[in-house]
């Protein structure tokens, strides 16, 4: 008889909690936005004013502070073959063994060192169908997207580098490679004829002829096993350029 999912899950390895900034600072900027709004309508056209501008001061501190509050009571268990995900009194449950696709989810974001590409969460989706949101506004997110890449996408690497071998294609969302060419839809680029494929911050930029304009841009938010992927573009690629000094960070 199969084993439930909380059976296969292992020894639990930590527990994280969401971070005071994830929650503190949007209901502090929330209630702010709440007061000026307020204020301004107050000053404008005293009660009257206030009365009119108080809905859309009340609309936009709910945008802003449901999901902050909702946030407070995330809390991820990792555990050697899965996690569990707490969120108020919803509680969700993944092995990793039943995953068969990770996708990231990118907050892309600029700074006086350069652009960034946050990893806000994972997105995991079981071989029925099923899909779960890991939310990574946590203390040390980063270890989760570890953990999961590690169990997840890790495993299949080298697979995938020998079905490539084998003249398999490999489908990832909507591009394919093969040890030849990639393709995107109905564009095909020979690997031989790409003069660079440069590594973003969340993204690959793939140049043919030149490379000043690329020819391709592919965001790693919009392919599945996104680490897998990257490391077959290298594999593959005759010249690359690392063009990520800040590299992807979690929140």
């Amino acid at each position: 008889m199969r084993r439930s999912a909380e059976d296969r899950l292992g020894k639990l390895r930590s527990v994280h909690r969401a971070t005071r900034r994830g929650v503190v600072v949007p209901l502090v900027f929330a209630m702010g936005l709440l007061v000026l709004a307020s204020f301004l309508g107050a000053t404008a056209d005293g009660l009257r004013g206030l009365l009119l501008s108080l809905p859309f001061s009340l609309a936009c501190f709910a945008l802003l502070a449901i999901p902050a509050l909702r946030r407070r009571g995330l809390c991820i268990e990792v555990h050697d073959g899965g996690l569990v995900v707490l969120q108020g009194r919803a509680r969700a449950v993944v092995v990793f063994e039943d995953v068969d696709e990770i996708w990231l989810v990118l907050d892309r974001r600029s700074s006086p060192a350069g652009d960034m590409a946050i990893i806000c969460a994972v997105r995991l989706v079981e071989h029925g169908g099923a899909e779960h949101t890991v939310p990574l506004d946590v203390e040390l997110g980063y270890e989760i997207t570890r953990h999961i890449v590690r169990h997840c996408s890790l495993p299949l690497a080298a697979d995938a580098e020998q079905a490539l071998r084998a003249g398999e294609t490999l489908t990832f969302g909507k591009v394919r490679i093969d040890a030849e060419a990639i393709l995107l839809g109905e564009s095909r680029a020979a690997w031989k004829d790409l003069r660079l494929v440069r590594m973003q911050p969340g993204r690959i930029a793939f140049f043919r002829g030149q490379t000043l304009i690329p020819w391709r841009t592919i965001s790693l938010d919009k392919v599945p096993h996104p680490t897998v992927f990257m490391s077959l573009v290298r594999a593959c690629a005759t010249r690359i350029e690392d063009d990520d000094p800040l590299g992807a960070y979690t929140k």
